[in-house]
Order: C-alpha cells, then structure tokens, then sequence
C-alpha cells in the first residue's frame, strides 16, 4: 500500500530569509507612505496658506434690499468663491460702540460703516493674477463700490509656496528613488541565497518560465504582507497627527490600505522577476 511522503520542512534559513524579507520590504514601503503623506501635507498646508487670503466687497450703501440680496448672491455665485459672509453695517455698527464705549452712531446721526461681503477664496484661485480677474468680476456686478484684498499677505504666501515647493517636491523624488533601491536591494538578496536553486532547476531541463513562477508568487506573497504591515504603520502616524490634519475618512483609509497592498505585490513581484531574469543569464562562474 502506498504511502503519502512527508513534505520536506521549509530550512530556518528560508523562514528567517522571508521574515528579513518582509521587514524590510514593510520598512521600505512606509518610507514611501511617509513621501506621499509629507506630498499630502504639502499640499493641505498649501491649502490652508491660500484659504487664509479673503476679499472685501464693499457694496453702495444706497442700495434697496432686493438690490442688496442681488448683489450677494452674484458674489457667491463666482465659481472663484468658496465662502461668502455679509457684513450687516448696523450689526457691525453696534459692535463697534461696544468696543469703543461710545456710541457714534447717535453722534453722527447715521451708520458710517458702508455694507460688506467678506469673500474667501477657493485655494486654486488664491493667487495674484487669478485675485484681479475675480476682482473685476466682483466689480461689474451691479451695486459693488469697491474690491479690497490683502496684497502684502499674498505675495509673502506666494514667496513662502515658491521658497518651499520646490525643496518639498526635491524630498520626495530623492525619497521615493531611496525607497525604491532599498527595495531593490532587499528582494535581490532574498533570490541571491537561492540562486543554486535557480542552477539546479536549469539543469534539470526546467523552463525559465516555471522557474520565474514560484519567486514572483514568493514576491507578490511577501510584497502584499509587507504592504498591509506598512499601512498598520502609516494608520498609526495619522493617529498620531490627528490633532494636526483632522477626521480622516474611513473610505479613504480603506483606498490607502489597498494602495499599500497593490503597490507592495506589484513592486514585490516585478523586482523578484528581474532578480530571477539575472540569475538565469548568470555564468556558473558568477553564483560564487
């Protein structure tokens, strides 16, 4: 009666092998989640540099209500605004005698402060050139006296966005060659100490088709833990910052964890392709 045979136990070497594989594969690819979330930062910071830019819209102070509400409303309708507040010149008016602790008001025997929509901008049109075709915009509604906007603080934003950007974006392609190479480097290793395997199955008349098989599925396995591991790592820095960039969806969460996973096996199975593809072209003289 025929027997099973046992299945040979997979070397210790092998096991500690994978397990420096995926260690470093994980410590490479949450390099790369930490170039990205620095990319994403950037960009919010960016963001909120130009969100702080607002816009006064002085409107006429004679105008009737329906005249009033018209004007508004073809402030907030300008695709370049992102939020629209109006200023009641009576509301402001009475803050104003709070502060001061005099009524002015009574003195003068009218309201001096002229209507007021304080606009802020979407960031994309947060931008000198982009601020005077809204302001004309703005201008040619009927019932706008004046456009007012903060020309020092934009353009020491804009000196800020050109001082930094550059170096940002300097970081993060060095970073993401870094990454890569190290990357490179670790699943080279990992074919190198099989490379006699990849011998020998050659001169049993093997493929380099099958042969290329089981290191690219060792790759993609390898490459795919790796990726949920750095995620678990990435979703622990944004724990840690979620002070700093608020409430992160969950939806997008999920898309990073899948990120992480598809990236990890496609970058853990290609790189074990090449690696596979060298030792095939090898001289026995090389393996050494």
């Amino acid at each position: 009666m025929a027997t099973n045979a046992p299945r040979p136990k997979t070397s210790q070497a092998h096991l500690t092998t994978q397990f420096t594989t995926v260690v470093g594969m994980s410590l490479t690819l949450f390099l790369l989640g930490g170039v990205g979330m620095v990319t994403w930062m950037g960009h919010w910071a960016t963001g909120a540099l130009r969100q702080q830019v607002h816009v006064q819209v002085y409107l006429q102070r004679e105008l009737s209500s329906n005249q009033l509400d018209a004007a508004r409303l073809a402030i907030t309708a300008d695709p370049a605004v992102a939020q629209a507040v109006y200023l009641d010149p009576t509301e402001a008016a009475t803050q104003l005698e709070e502060e001061l602790g005099e009524s002015f008001v009574s003195f003068l025997g009218y309201v001096p402060l002229p209507p007021v929509v304080d606009v802020m901008m979407q960031p994309e049109h947060a931008e000198p050139l982009l601020l005077e075709d809204v302001a004309r915009r703005m201008e040619s509604i009927p019932g706008v006296a004046e456009v007012v906007w903060h020309n020092d603080l934009l353009a020491a934003i804009q000196r800020a966005l050109d001082r930094w950007t550059p170096m940002l974006l300097g970081a993060a392609v060095l970073g993401l060659f870094v990454a890569l190479a190290l990357l490179n480097n670790t699943i080279r290793l990992t074919v190198f100490a099989r490379r006699f395997l990849i011998r020998n199955m050659q001169l049993v008349g093997a493929r380099p088709r099958l042969i290329r098989r089981p290191f690219i599925v060792q790759g993609l396995v390898l490459g795919m833990t790796s990726g949920m591991l750095a995620f678990a790592g990435t979703a622990g820095a944004l724990t840690w910052l979620k002070e700093e960039l608020g409430h992160v969806p969950m939806g997008w969460l999920l898309g990073l964890a899948g990120t992480f996973v598809l990236v990890g096996g496609a970058l853990g199975a290609g790189f074990s392709g090449v690696a596979v593809n060298r030792y095939l072209k090898a001289d026995l003289a090389k393996l050494h």
